[in-house]
């Protein structure tokens, strides 16, 4: 027979009942505890980089690219000759000048050229030629001092012209600028192939001048031929492939 007192008691008051009710809520209090360490992990993995999960792009977008172009970098080059250049005679020949690319100072030397390739070619064709034998003392001796790179070979090239001392050209003696090419070019440095014609009767023969060129002091500079010898960066060629035809018409 069944205790009165047992039979009288409520159900959540029996032992069976208590202890289900406890099982049920450990179990529960188990379950939350799991939840809440996931959620812990997750936010500490994102926060720290490490999750796996990525933002999902737009169907048809690409991720920007930078505009910034790194210091020295090549850069690309104009395709066509400047478009404001006349042509002045200097001696027996021509050269450019710009009312945008420069020179803006003119007297002894040509200085004051744009940072730009269209400055850095005409400062090659005027400093190169101001610089030749043929344009005289009183114009390659401050050239050469002003506007070229002071180094051993600089001194040479003085040396060797002033050995030479002066001797007129000839008329139809000189080469003449015929068109160019951008060898390479960077904000800091520019080389730049002068294409001349060789003063010479029948098939016509071309010679390249391969002139380097820095930026330094708020204007281009020549850098000295290697030995003080112009003959060490002079070529002569028959393939004008890629030459920009350029000159006095």
């Amino acid at each position: 027979m069944s205790s009165p007192d047992f039979a009288q008691r409520p159900p959540w008051t029996r032992p069976g009942f208590i202890a289900a009710a406890a099982l049920l809520l450990a179990v529960i209090l188990i379950g939350v505890l799991v939840a809440v360490f996931a959620i812990a992990n997750n936010t500490r993995d994102n926060l720290s980089g490490g999750g796996a999960a990525t933002s999902t792009p737009t169907p048809g977008s690409t991720p920007a690219e930078s505009s910034t172009t790194a210091p020295g970098a090549p850069q690309a080059v104009p395709t066509a000759p400047p478009a404001d250049v006349r042509w002045e005679l200097f001696g027996q020949t021509a050269v450019p000048v710009s009312a945008s690319a420069g020179p803006s100072r003119t007297g002894e030397t040509a200085s004051g050229y744009a940072h730009t390739p269209e400055g850095a070619l005409i400062a090659a064709a005027q400093i190169s030629k101001r610089a030749a034998h043929s344009a005289g003392r009183q114009s390659w001796e401050p050239t050469i001092q002003q506007q070229f790179e002071p180094n051993a070979d600089r001194d040479r090239l003085l040396a060797a012209l002033r050995e030479a001392g002066d001797t007129p050209a000839e008329p139809g003696e000189l080469s003449q600028l015929v068109g160019y090419q951008y060898q390479s070019y960077t904000p800091d440095t520019a080389v730049i192939g002068l294409v001349y014609r060789a003063p010479a009767a029948g098939t016509p023969r071309y010679h390249v001048l391969s002139l380097t060129l820095v930026w330094r002091d708020g204007d281009w500079r020549m850098v000295p031929p290697p030995g003080g010898a112009w003959t060490s960066i002079n070529r002569m060629t028959s393939d004008l492939t890629g030459v920009i035809e350029w000159g006095a018409r």
